[in-house]
């Protein structure tokens, strides 16, 4: 598995170049993995870590939020679309 970071992320919204965003990610080689895990920060209601695993193989998604119920991330993730 891949294990990715949120780390980058700023340098996305501020469009760095190339160079800059595969710096950290590429020796990872994540996109050879078949399940990755992604920590998401959520800001509301309250500031708290989600994690996300993606299973490439089965197409799923799971998600682990221990503030959450199971509802509202329906609206987060759209069907038929990994």
């Amino acid at each position: 598995c891949a294990i990715l970071s949120t780390h980058d992320l700023p340098h996305i919204r501020f469009n760095a170049e190339d160079d800059t965003l595969w710096r950290n990610p590429s020796w990872t080689r994540f996109w050879e993995k078949s399940i990755w895990i992604l920590p998401i920060h959520c800001s509301l209601p309250v500031g708290h870590w989600v994690l996300c695993t993606i299973d490439f193989h089965s197409r799923q998604l799971f998600l682990f939020d221990s503030l959450a119920e199971q509802k509202p991330w329906r609206n987060d993730v759209k069907v038929g679309h990994l």
